[in-house]
């Protein structure tokens, strides 16, 4: 319960940075590697999991012995949860 708890915790900040990033500062789409919402979306993921010293992947085993591989995996099991949780919210909506 713990790790859903803080994959919707660290994906709620994650989207209120992104919001407030791409409304406030219009030169960040300029950026060729970050380009899209969806990218920066996954940067902000990948980074509240390193600030926030949590391994999501570590509790499901997944985890590795190298540091670097569980926060981007950790990051990125955030973007891919939230991004589920909204397509099964918009298919429920329609």
């Amino acid at each position: 319960m713990y790790t859903i708890a803080m994959l919707v915790l660290i994906g709620l900040i994650g989207s209120i940075v992104v919001e407030t990033l791409v409304a406030h500062v219009p030169a960040i789409g300029k950026i060729p590697v970050i380009g899209t919402e969806r990218n920066l979306f996954i940067l902000t993921s990948v980074l509240l999991v390193w600030l926030g010293d949590v391994n999501i992947l570590g509790t499901f085993g997944l985890g590795s012995t190298q540091e670097w591989v569980n926060i981007v995996g950790s990051g990125l099991a955030v973007a891919g949860f939230v991004t589920v949780t909204n397509a099964a919210i918009n298919y429920l909506n329609k």
